[in-house]
């Protein structure tokens, strides 16, 4: 398996966690769901610079520099 295997396979791990709070959370309405713990990681200034800065490093690592699998 190469890092970049384990990379991916763990952003699927990401996504797809995200994807059961938001299933779970609307089932349950004591659960705090996915827009709500957004908004409250959004405000502060320092979360929102910090979730900016792994947004670009993600879409550079991921989608900028490519797979090399069309080089």
């Amino acid at each position: 398996m190469s890092a970049r295997f384990i990379t991916l396979a763990g952003f699927v791990l990401i996504f797809t966690a995200a994807i059961c709070l938001a299933v779970v959370s609307a089932r349950r309405p004591s659960w705090v769901t996915l827009p709500r713990l957004v908004a409250r990681a959004t405000e502060s200034r320092a979360c929102r610079l910090v979730l900016a800065l792994v947004w670009a490093w993600v879409g550079w690592h991921l989608f900028a520099r490519g797979s090399g699998a069309f080089e």
